[in-house]
């Protein structure tokens, strides 16, 4: 989308919500940017009258929305919905039509469920871990079938975004039942490690004494903290904490340079927390 893009029909006042992923459309091109960022999440059932109605009478574009209608119900409606938008619009650049259509062909195997997922997943990787939790908890809540192995990577994952925002008690329950949804030795390893943060060591100890079967991965967790501790004199944030130092020997803006860095970690804490998306 490197062109300038003229703008079709007119602006919504009636905008187009779309409920898989609760956002409001104004303009044909924010249905085009949306299509091209969220077709993962889409299928088929997305083309229907609804959104030929819209794009005919609030973005006052029928021949557009006639052709729409010629898709609906059809096999592939959601691929001659890109192409017709494509043709229409000219939203697209010739490589991402070709990549949207191709995601969509492969996105058409997944279950729902699993689209869902890697959509909580994309939130989880941004840092947006409020927000994640909440697609996961929503997928947990409308799951179509039982599947035990996308359940425990759901919960695994609910203990990442738990552990991120520093509620290691919570994130070991996840971790705890992702393993005991589906075994597997991340899991229990994660959860011995939000266990060994959140409880006081006498209490961790007391864990490990109970539960035989952990000593093995136990010696795991610490292997891995021994790593971090011998790594850590090498984090962008531990050197620049060694460079203000030698700022404030030498009479340098050391407060000012604190200050910054402080501000940066509360941002980022902000925007991992707020739920914006």
């Amino acid at each position: 989308m490197s062109n300038v893009i003229l703008c079709l029909g007119t602006m919504a006042t009636t905008p187009y919500f779309v409920t898989e992923a609760c956002v409001h459309l104004f303009s044909i091109e924010e249905l085009c940017y949306y299509i091209y960022n969220n077709a993962f999440l889409l299928d088929d059932d997305f083309v229907n009258e609804r959104l030929a109605e819209w794009v005919e009478n609030d973005l006052q574009l029928k021949k557009v929305a006639d052709t729409i209608r010629t898709v609906i119900d059809k096999p592939g409606a959601l691929s001659n919905l890109v192409r017709i938008l494509n043709n229409e619009i000219g939203y697209y650049t010739e490589d991402e039509w070709s990549t949207l259509i191709e995601d969509i062909k492969n996105n058409s195997k997944m279950s729902l469920d699993t689209r869902k997922k890697i959509r909580a997943d994309g939130l989880l990787n941004s840092g947006r871990y409020v927000k994640a939790m909440e697609e996961y908890d929503g997928i947990l809540c409308d799951m179509t079938r039982d599947d035990k192995q996308l359940t425990a990577g759901i919960y695994h994952n609910l203990g990442v975004c738990a552990a991120k925002l520093f509620l290691f008690d919570k994130a070991a329950v996840y971790f705890e039942k992702a393993y005991d949804t589906y075994a597997n030795a991340e899991s229990y390893q994660e959860m011995l490690w939000a266990l060994k943060l959140s409880l006081q060591p006498t209490k961790y100890l007391d864990y490990l004494s109970e539960h035989k079967e952990s000593y093995e991965d136990s010696l795991e967790v610490e292997r891995k903290l021994e790593i971090l501790r011998m790594t850590w004199g090498e984090q962008p944030s531990h050197k620049y904490l060694r460079e203000l130092s030698m700022l404030k020997s030498e009479g340098g803006s050391y407060y000012d340079g604190l200050e910054r860095m402080t501000d940066e970690v509360k941002e980022q804490y902000r925007s991992s927390v707020n739920g914006i998306w």
